[in-house]
């Protein structure tokens, strides 16, 4: 009896994990979610960012994901420092009817709200990196 080798059996083991959190994400920083559309390098197809939320552009997005039924995960890369776009992050939360207070922590808000129990907009800039990282998660309230 032929034996499979262990790296073929925990390849298999990461897809099915994969597969059952719902997202699918390949190396190429386009992210097929359980809506079937496919996002690369553009925010027009995530439709569960807060209304008036804009990313700047260009950015390259890196990941989208769903996190069980109530957590969104947004990961996007920009060349430039994104830290002026904050106030106009919180303007436009605020006009949409959110609660927001800054993150001294990371440069980014807070927000709650509306539907959204938590979300965070936070700026890094990765060790060794070029471009700065914005990260956007929302976790939902229970409906």
């Amino acid at each position: 009896m032929k034996q499979l080798p262990l790296a073929k059996i925990a390849s298999v083991a990461a897809l099915l994990l994969l597969s059952a959190c719902g997202t699918d994400t390949d190396t190429n920083g386009i992210v097929d979610d359980d809506n079937g559309s496919a996002i690369a390098g553009g925010s027009q197809d995530i439709d569960w960012l807060p209304a008036g939320l804009a990313l700047p552009e260009p950015h390259t997005v890196l990941q989208n994901s769903s996190i069980g039924t109530r957590t969104q995960l947004l990961q996007v890369s920009v060349p430039d420092d994104p830290s002026a776009q904050v106030p106009g992050w919180k303007a436009a939360l605020e006009t949409a009817g959110y609660s927001v207070t800054e993150s001294a922590s990371n440069g980014g808000l807070l927000f709650n709200g509306l539907d959204v129990e938590s979300g965070q907009i936070a700026i890094s800039r990765p060790q060794g990196a070029d471009d700065y990282m914005i990260q956007i998660d929302i976790s939902r309230q229970v409906q």
